[in-house]
C-alpha cells in the first residue's frame, strides 16, 4: 500500500486561513505534530494522520463549519506545485480535468479522483484511497479550491454546474452556495463537482501545449521522486501484507510498486537498505509482537511470518537474539539487549496501517 500523505504547502493554506481570522496557527500545528519550518517546501510531505489532526483542530478552534470553503479563498496556485498551472495550460476543460485526476497524488495520496462523463453533466468524484480516512472538511476545501480555480481561470465559460456533498445539510445552506458560487446539493452520497458537459471539449484561450507538456514532465518527476523517497516504507507495507500468505516474492512487491525488481533494488540501495534487510527487519519486529501474545503459538507465529517450517523461524530468531523463541517468551524480554527490542510497535491488527503512514 502506497504511503498516504499530503504536500506540506497544503498545511500552509490552513495556517494562512487561521491567521486571517486572527487565530494563531502555531499551537495547532504543534498539536498536530507538524513543523512549521517545512510548510513552504513542496518537497516535504505530511502524513495523513497529522494532516487530519490539523484540519480537525482548525475547524474546532474556528468554530466555522464552512472552514474548508474559506481555506480555498486563502490558497494560491503555487500551493499545489505545478498542477494548477498545468490545468490552466490544457487545450480543453476535459484535458484539464484529466490532468487533475492523473496528478492528484502530487497534492495528496489520500484521494481517489475519478471522472464520470454524462450527456449533460460530468462529475469529478472525490473518493478516498484504500486505507485512508479523510476529514470531510479537507475534501470540501479541495473541492472549493478546484471550483474557485475554474471560475477565476475561465471567467466567461459556465463550466461548473454545481457541487454535491456527502455531508448533511447545514443550518445555512445558502452560505455554502454563496461561498462556492454555485448550487450545492447536500446528503448527496458522494463528494463531487458537476461540470457542464457542453463546454468540456471547447478550446481554451489559456491553452499552451508546450507549457502543459513541460509541467507534465515536472509533475511526473515530482511523483517519481516521492516514490523513491518513500520506497522503503512502501516495500515494508507490502511485505507485512504478504507475509501471512507465505514466502514474499520480490517480483510481486516490485510489480505492485510499478517497477522492475532490478529498479527496486537500485532505489533501495540509495536508501542504504535492501529487500532482504527489510524483510528480515519486518519479521523480527513482528516476531517480538506476536510472542507477547500468549494465545499465539510459536508454530502459528512461524507461518504468520512467512517461514516454511518452525526450524527456519528458530534459526532466524536465534540470529536476532541468541535465544529460541520459546525461551525469549518465557524470559519475557528483560534480559534482551536494547538493540533487539522492537521499536514501539502498534498492536498487530494495526501494523499494516501503521507502516503505511509516513512519519
Amino acid at each position: 500500500m502506497p504511503t498516504i500523505d499530503t504536500i506540506a504547502t497544503w498545511a500552509q493554506v490552513i495556517a494562512r486561513t487561521l491567521e486571517a481570522r486572527g487565530i494563531a496557527a502555531a499551537p495547532l500545528l504543534r498539536e498536530a505534530g507538524i513543523s512549521r519550518c517545512n510548510l513552504h517546501d513542496p518537497n516535504q510531505r505530511i502524513a495523513l494522520q497529522a494532516m487530519s489532526a490539523f484540519w480537525r483542530a482548525a475547524q474546532r478552534v474556528s468554530a466555522d463549519e464552512c472552514f474548508g470553503l474559506l481555506a480555498a479563498q486563502h490558497s494560491y496556485p503555487t500551493d499545489f506545485h505545478g498542477l494548477f498551472f498545468a490545468a490552466q495550460s490544457s487545450a480543453t476543460v476535459i484535458e484539464a480535468l484529466e490532468r487533475g485526476v492523473r496528478f492528484a497524488p502530487v497534492i495528496t495520496t489520500s484521494a481517489a479522483l475519478r471522472l464520470v462523463r454524462g450527456p449533460h453533466t460530468t462529475r469529478m468524484i472525490y473518493g478516498v484511497a484504500a486505507g485512508a480516512e479523510v476529514e470531510q472538511v479537507a475534501t470540501e476545501a479541495s473541492i472549493a479550491c478546484a471550483v474557485r480555480f475554474t471560475r477565476q481561470t475561465w471567467v466567461d465559460l459556465p463550466i461548473v454546474h454545481g457541487v454535491r456533498l456527502a455531508r448533511p445539510a447545514p443550518q445555512d445552506p445558502q452560505r455554502w452556495a454563496r461561498l462556492l458560487g454555485c448550487p450545492v446539493r447536500f446528503d448527496a452520497g458522494e463528494n463531487a463537482i458537476e461540470y457542464n458537459s457542453r463546454w468540456l471539449d471547447a478550446p481554451l484561450t489559456t491553452a499552451n501545449q508546450a507549457v502543459a507538456q513541460g509541467l507534465d514532465s515536472v509533475l511526473n518527476d515530482y511523483l517519481e521522486r516521492q516514490q523513491r523517497l518513500n520506497l522503503p516504507q512502501q516495500v515494508r507495507s507490502a511485505i507485512i501484507r504478504y507475509l501471512p500468505l507465505g514466502e514474499v516474492q520480490q517480483s510481486r512487491v516490485a510489480e505492485e510498486l510499478g517497477m522492475s525488481v532490478r529498479n527496486m533494488h537500485r532505489y533501495l540501495l540509495k536508501h542504504a537498505t535492501s529487500f532482504k534487510a527489510l524483510l528480515d527487519d519486518c519479521r523480527r519486529q513482528l516476531a517480538f509482537s506476536y510472542l507477547r501474545q500468549t494465545d499465539c503459538s510459536i508454530n502459528e507465529i512461524c507461518y504468520r511470518l512467512g517461514f516454511n517450517e518452525p526450524s527456519s523461524f528458530n534459526r532466524a530468531f536465534r540470529r536476532w537474539t541468541g535465544e529460541s523463541p520459546g525461551k525469549w517468551r518465557r524470559d519475557d524480554v528483560p534480559a534482551l539487549p536494547e538493540r533487539f527490542l522492537p521499536r514501539s510497535l502498534p498492536a498487530p491488527a494495526a501494523l499494516d496501517q501503521a507502516f503505511a503512514i509516513a512519519v
